[in-house]
């Protein structure tokens, strides 16, 4: 495992209390995985390519962490300080305080961002009623939390 990648889940651990779940693995880069909570969203997957960790939910959403975004005196303190963050990132993704959208034009994939709840002034009780991320016109919104996907009421 990379240095980054132990940095992320001391600090996993840290803000949660526990690491327990994550599975190693190496595909192109090291990689962890949070296997998915429910199987539409996805598993969790964050990987180290050396200068910016990856965090992936399923197949629908990735947010780069690179060190270049960071100060520190070495190119490694600047990817420590990236896999804290993203480490954060993970924990408000699986308490469910990060919603996912994914874009698309009839079926090409045209793009995905995500929201904090909180910021939007919604909950993940009242966010299936809210239009919040969603485009509309011809572009189709699927939203998900970790925990499920989203379906817009009356849509």
């Amino acid at each position: 495992m990379t240095p980054a990648l132990n940095a992320f889940l001391e600090r996993f651990a840290e803000l949660k209390g526990d690491a327990n779940g994550w599975l190693q693995s190496k595909s192109r880069y090291p990689t962890l995985t949070l296997p998915a909570k429910h199987k539409d969203v996805g598993p969790l997957c964050i990987d180290d390519n050396g200068d910016e960790l990856t965090l992936e939910v399923g197949t629908k959403h990735h947010t780069h962490f690179s060190g270049y975004n960071y100060d520190g005196d070495s190119d490694d303190s600047r990817l420590l300080a990236a896999a804290h963050d993203a480490a954060r990132f993970a924990i408000d993704v699986i308490a469910d305080r990060v919603c996912i959208t994914t874009d698309y034009l009839d079926d090409r994939c045209i793009g995905c961002s995500h929201f904090y709840l909180d910021a939007e002034n919604v909950t993940a009780d009242t966010v299936r009623d809210s239009l919040i991320g969603v485009r509309g016109g011809n572009i189709r919104s699927d939203r998900f939390l970790w925990s499920s996907p989203l379906q817009v009421n009356g849509g």
